[in-house]
């Protein structure tokens, strides 16, 4: 409540001036984080919502959106918690500006309660009504939460029976004594220009280079063609960017201990590090590649003239997209180095291959949805349990079936080979 002035309040025991400026504002963030923090990352969601919704327009591709907005907000999430105190005075400038805080409290201690008064208002609290006190070398931190308020007072600003005073009135106050000697350094300390704008410069070439990775890898895969899987080896190339993120922390650390600020350095060196380092470890995961030889298993089945050499690739899966096809396994035959005239020649005279423009529609059943609507490609559905080719079981029952597809336009044989429950 408002005191009413001139009111008799009673005794007053003690009296103090109170100066609450930028540098006061970020000490007191780093006891009440969680006060700031949320607001901070709440600011920045709708910040990111606008930078994904910019990328989705100019890249088209959902994927490439999704991975920024998450790695955009896991990296402000942890820019705001290591740099909290930063930003807190950051806040207290812009409202100074706009004429919203008060800087100058003279506050009055009474019995049972204490009177903080400013020029634009004065307010009354009961000591119980003080939700935490926290203490450190240099100032006293009172907590009213009922109205969102950190109450501040500077110690130099008090006489030693205050301060034994309000250590008696808050018996459980937090004690934090030895805490403050790091402020009293950073607020001594200046760097040069150079200095703050290269750590800036470097810190965002280190996020650019999670974006250069991406654009390197994939101008690597369009001028060595992989198939299937085996775009993974080219992975490798992620570890070209990491002196970036490297170097980041490496300067964001020299400059901390100096007392310069560059926690954004540090945390960004981590994070983009981190995610190049991982990303660039696929090359080192095993892929489906197998023994061209072992084409010499399915050859009788395809009933096509096949060329000695080419790349073999095998994926077993338990089910795939079409649950109704189970025990699931993927051949991929590519030829893109070789002479496909002979196997071109032989699918097109065999009565076992047709056209996909005129395969028979109730034998669409048997395709995998996967890779239908090719009008360039030959399809060939056997039957192994029955030995038929493109041809309805007669009765219901468990088939194993070979779906085979032929592209011509990129000289590619896939054979999908599946149980499948005909009823």
């Amino acid at each position: 409540m408002k005191p009413i002035k001139g009111a008799n309040h009673g005794k007053c025991f003690y009296t103090c001036e109170s100066v609450v400026d930028s540098y006061e504002y970020q000490k007191m963030a780093k006891y009440f984080p969680n006060r700031m923090y949320w607001v901070f990352v709440f600011r920045g969601f709708f910040l990111n919502l606008i930078l994904s919704a910019i990328i989705a327009i100019f890249s088209q591709s959902l994927v490439s959106t999704l991975i920024f907005f998450i790695i955009f907000q896991i990296y402000m999430m942890i820019l705001y918690k290591v740099r909290l105190e930063h930003f807190a005075e950051k806040v207290f400038r812009a409202r100074e500006q706009r004429g919203e805080i008060e800087k100058n409290f003279q506050f009055e201690f009474y019995d049972d309660f204490f009177i903080r008064r400013g020029k634009k208002e004065s307010i009354t609290i009961s000591y119980s009504e003080i939700h935490r006190c926290v203490e450190n070398d240099t100032n006293f931190y009172l907590e009213y939460s009922s109205k969102n308020m950190i109450l501040i007072l500077q110690k130099n600003r008090c006489d030693l029976e205050l301060i034994n005073f309000i250590r008696e009135k808050w018996k459980d106050l937090e004690n934090h004594l030895g805490d403050s000697s790091h402020y009293e350094k950073t607020k001594k300390c200046h760097h040069s220009a150079w200095a703050k704008n290269g750590m800036l410069l470097l810190f965002i070439l280190t996020l650019a280079s999670l974006w250069g990775a991406l654009y390197s890898f994939a101008l690597l895969n369009q001028s060595t063609v992989q198939h299937g899987f085996h775009f993974v080896k080219n992975t490798w190339v992620f570890w070209c960017w990491l002196p970036i993120p490297i170097l980041s922390i490496i300067l964001g650390y020299k400059y901390q201990n100096a007392l310069f600020s560059c926690k954004k350095n540090i945390v960004g060196g981590f994070v983009i590090g981190i995610l190049l380092l991982i990303y660039g470890s696929f090359w080192m995961f095993p892929i489906f590649s197998q023994d061209y030889s072992k084409i010499e298993e399915y050859r009788n089945i395809i009933d096509a003239d096949l060329p000695q050499n080419g790349e073999l690739e095998i994926q077993d899966w338990g089910t795939y997209f079409d649950e109704d096809k189970t025990e699931y396994t993927i051949i991929h035959a590519y030829y893109e180095k070789e002479d496909v005239s002979k196997l071109v020649d032989s699918i097109e005279n065999s009565s076992n291959w047709i056209l996909s423009t005129k395969i028979k529609s109730e034998l669409k059943l048997f395709i995998p949805s996967q890779f239908r609507s090719d009008e360039d490609a030959y399809y060939s559905i056997y039957n192994k349990t029955t030995n038929q080719y493109n041809t309805l079981p007669e009765i219901s029952g468990n088939y194993e079936i070979y779906a085979m597809k032929y592209d011509q336009s990129d000289k590619h044989l896939e054979i999908h080979r599946f149980q499948y429950a005909y009823r």
